[in-house]
């Protein structure tokens, strides 16, 4: 290979662009290079050469138009081993993009997107089979098919797809017309992927020829397809497709809901974690000796996996289903691999996402693992794929229908029906399908009208006891009457009356409008609950989240709603999530999340992290920050949490690392509380537990201030050169600050008094200038009144005598500010405590930089990306402050001497 490159680089360094190929015959190996773009060689074995290899040659010999230019990108494209994940995700999308572009205006963007996403889904599902022999035998039958169809002057999604799709796949062989039979034996894999979806009907339009000409010639044609992982980079595998589909799904809608794709072996590792807690839970052992006892195919244990019934809650692109499908499918005793996933898929897996694209996304790739291992060699052997519909389904996790409750569920008889057909659709196929799926609707139907009636009866029992309790008679034999208690609680009851009343009407009106946990997986409820709930649910900022969403989440869940007041208080919604997994959890069951790793430690998480201390049995609470395996999209590390739905036994441990082999642990005492969670092993957490016991919180003394905010950066920063210097000033972020010492940051319009008040008026120059932004300026979100040119929270951050340290940073550092420095204004890239005098900031400073209160700090601070974590005021609040720190003369005299030290920045007192 390096002979081949070499000679091809010589070529191109004397202008002439050219292949090179290369025979060693004593090892019988050829290579082949180009110099284009930085190609490598492809290099092959001649007596055994791989599938990946034997394609990139028949792509090589296919001869473009073109000139040289175009050959040779050809070429250098056929021959690449580069990872063809990227290079297929990034012609994947911009076929979508254009797919999506030409669908009629008058379809909505989502559904534009949605249409496009479901042509090329079908079509990339078929590569995948084509290269298991399965489509007429022929290993470039779509490519052929589409060549013919061009040439007889048909339309490909008309005359060529809707038939494959809809004639041929969907129909068994008895049953096809004579177009479809003239593609010759192509195998009958059942509906699902392959019927056809209401969204076409609405679009009523095909897609132009050029467009699909194009997406078969620069996206399917140019990729080699297996269903083997791992067979090298230049082939796309059905374990890439987890990034490609995140990648692919509205970006928009992907940034506002806080989906992000998850790393297969984060994956793995977050399974194994929980069936090893589940089995534990079940069978009375430690995690360690269920992973023994399932390793070794101990019986006891292989029945608790065998009757599980695992769910995603948000399943995004399906990777939590397909890993608890590859893990359970090793470890079932009997069968082959894809009669063991197909019974899994029957039994075990359940799956829920909003989004609908999520939803066909995640049929795929479960679809995909079904068909990598089936040994089938001719097209009438192949099994009709199940229908996963009914397992994997679009709805909403967090909200049940108008009026029910998380304990609304039907009667048991009726839940056992519902299973007993739902088993049966699954691998329903032919004639047999409809029939079955309108009576699993007419099931479910059934169990939400159950469900409904037994909650009405519930809210009746309630309304009638707020009744009773206010015709009771005190000790003094007076009527209670209606207080403002008891009007408020039966003024919800009989709303929800209402609402459980319109519920019961759209019911027997023959509609399921909305998805209903208990109704749709009746049976798996009628037996408490999932035995395993899994995933990495939406990450969103209280801030992102709709204001009406916000309402309801307060009112629905009580660990969202956390504590008041302070910075910290931005629950994510996650946590909601996380609350409802527990819900939706057995007795003795399992949770196994990702939720951001900000959980441990902030504010708003307090409620949640008491609840998870004393209502259930931690297994492992690991902060993933700085792990390869974790680093996705997201701005902040995710936090790996797994616990039981039972009691903790006293002296219970808590791991801190995820994955086998993991020591690292700290007491589950030491976890309840709500305060945040120290992850760095027992001798730290008794360290910090003992200066807090020992002396008083910073809190105590002084209160942390963001910095002032703008509300319009590009304006107040970097103004005009003629603005009146009066009014300038430097401003100073995170960036800005080191140990004892601050650099001058960008040149900051300051339009406040030295009291941190507006000014009355501007002087010219400022305020014309100003005047050209009044737009800007009144449309700021914290503008509610005063002056237009008003800064908000000034007062802290134009004081006199202050400490400043960056919310931002690999370690807290602290820099005073004093006399000399009123020129100089924090920005809300840093946190403030006002002092009463220079000596006092000094001292304070001095205090922050200590090595150990950096340590102390940083176990409580927020991780965030690349080692930096979040020094909020929540953080150095809770550092402990001894009142002599205030007094003592040797942190005067180091504060002193490190702020005048020149370069030597890093002065600690040790």
């Amino acid at each position: 290979g390096q002979v081949a490159r070499s000679a091809a680089r010589r070529l191109a360094a004397m202008g002439r662009i050219a292949g090179v190929m290369v025979f060693d015959a004593g090892s019988r190996r050829l290579a082949v290079a180009v110099a284009f773009d930085h190609c490598p060689a492809l290099e092959l074995s001649l007596d055994a050469p791989t599938e990946a290899a034997l394609s990139a040659l028949t792509r090589l010999a296919a001869s473009p138009g073109g000139g040289v230019l175009a050959r040779a990108s050809h070429a250098a494209e056929a021959i690449s081993s580069q990872s063809a994940g990227r290079r297929f995700f990034r012609e994947f999308r911009a076929t979508l993009d254009r797919m999506a572009a030409a669908v009629p205006a008058r379809v909505g963007a989502a559904d534009r997107h949605a249409y496009a996403l479901l042509q090329l889904v079908r079509v990339l599902f078929l590569y995948f089979i084509q290269t298991k022999g399965w489509l007429a035998g022929r290993d470039r039958f779509l490519a052929e098919e589409v060549d013919r169809c061009l040439g007889a002057g048909r339309r490909i999604q008309r005359d060529l797809l809707r038939p494959l799709f809809f004639g041929t796949l969907n129909r068994q062989s008895a049953e096809r017309s004579r177009t479809a039979a003239a593609f010759g034996p192509i195998p009958f894999l059942n509906g699902g992927l392959f019927e056809p979806h209401p969204l076409e009907r609405r679009v009523g339009a095909d897609l132009p020829d050029d467009l699909w000409r194009d997406a078969f010639a620069d996206l399917f044609e140019r990729f080699h397809f297996t269903t083997s992982e791992g067979e090298g980079r230049g082939a796309v595998a059905p374990d890439m497709l987890g990034r490609v589909f995140e990648g692919v799904m509205d970006p928009v809608e992907r940034r506002a809901t806080g989906t992000f794709y998850t790393p297969a072996a984060l994956v793995r590792q977050l399974v194994d974690a929980g069936l090893f807690a589940l089995v534990g839970s079940r069978l009375g052992c430690g995690d360690a000796e269920a992973e023994r006892r399932l390793d070794h195919g101990d019986p006891d244990a292989l029945r608790v996996i065998g009757g599980m019934t695992i769910l995603d809650p948000a399943v995004g692109s399906g990777a939590f289903l397909l890993g608890a499908l590859e893990r359970l499918a090793a470890l079932a005793p009997t069968g082959t691999v894809t009669a063991r996933k197909r019974r899994i898929l029957q039994h075990n897996l359940f799956g829920v996402d909003r989004s609908a694209t999520a939803v066909r996304l995640t049929e795929l790739r479960l679809w995909l693992a079904v068909v990598a291992d089936d040994s089938a060699t001719s097209p009438a052997d192949v099994a009709p794929l199940p229908n996963l519909d009914c397992l994997v389904r679009q709805g909403d996790s967090l909200f049940d229908p108008a009026g029910l409750g998380p304990g609304s569920r039907p009667s048991g008889p009726l839940a056992m029906r519902l299973a007993n057909i739902r088993h049966l659709v699954v691998d329903a196929a032919g004639p047999e399908k409809q029939p079955l799926l309108r009576t699993l609707r007419t099931a479910e139907s059934a169990a939400l009208a159950s469900a409904v009636a037994m909650a009405e009866a519930e809210t009746r029992g309630e309304v009638a006891g707020c009744m009773a309790e206010a015709r009771a008679h005190d000790l003094f034999g007076k009527r209670r009457g209606m207080d403002r208690t008891l009007r408020r609680q039966l003024e919800s009851l009989r709303t929800r009356l209402r609402d459980l009343r319109r519920t019961r009407a759209t019911v027997r009106a023959g509609e399921l409008p909305w998805f209903h946990y208990q109704s749709q997986f009746a049976d798996t409820f009628a037996r408490g609950g999932f035995d395993l709930v899994v995933g990495n649910p939406p990450w969103l900022r209280a801030e992102d989240v709709p204001a009406e969403l916000r309402a309801r989440l307060t009112g629905r869940y009580r660990w969202w709603k956390g504590t008041s007041g302070g910075y910290g208080n931005r629950p994510d919604l996650a946590v909601a999530f996380l609350e409802r997994a527990v819900e939706l959890t057995a007795a003795g069951g399992a949770v196994a999340m990702l939720v951001p790793a900000k959980l441990a430690t902030a504010t708003y998480g307090s409620s949640a992290r008491h609840a998870l201390a004393t209502e259930t049995r931690l297994h492992v609470v690991a902060d993933l920050s700085g792990e390869p395996a974790a680093a996705f999209d997201a701005t902040v590390y995710p936090l790996a949490l797994v616990a039981s739905k039972t009691a903790s036994a006293p002296g219970a441990r808590v791991r801190t690392r995820l994955g086998t082999g993991a020591i690292a642990q700290v007491g589950q005492s030491a976890l309840v509380g709500g305060a945040p969670w120290v992850l760095s092993g027992d001798p730290a957490r008794r360290a910090l537990n003992a200066l807090g016991a020992d002396h008083p919180p910073l809190a105590d003394r002084f209160i942390c201030h963001l910095g002032a905010k703008t509300g319009a950066n590009r304006i107040f920063l970097d103004p005009p050169d003629d603005i009146e210097p009066e009014l300038i000033r430097h401003a100073v972020r995170g960036r800005e600050i080191r140990p004892f010492r601050v650099a001058d940051g960008p040149r900051l319009l300051w339009t406040h008094a030295a009291d941190g008040s507006p000014l009355r008026a501007l002087p010219p120059i400022a305020a014309a200038y100003l005047a050209t932004h009044t737009a800007v300026l009144r449309a700021r979100s914290d503008q509610v009144g005063g002056p237009l040119w008003s800064l908000f929270r000034t007062r802290p951050a134009g004081a006199r005598h202050r400490v400043l340290w960056a919310d931002l940073a690999r370690r807290l550092e602290a820099v005073a500010l004093g006399t000399g420095d009123e020129d100089r204004i924090p920005l809300n890239s840093c946190y403030v405590i006002t002092a009463r005098s220079d000596a006092e900031a000094t001292r304070l400073a001095a205090w922050l930089n200590l090595t150990w209160i950096r340590a102390a700090a940083r176990l409580g601070a927020t991780p965030a990306s690349n080692g930096y974590a979040r020094f909020n005021s929540a953080v150095v609040s809770r550092l402990p402050l001894p009142p002599e720190v205030l007094t003592d003369s040797r942190l005067l005299v180091l504060g002193r001497t490190a702020s005048g030290a020149g370069d030597a920045q890093d002065v600690q007192a040790e």
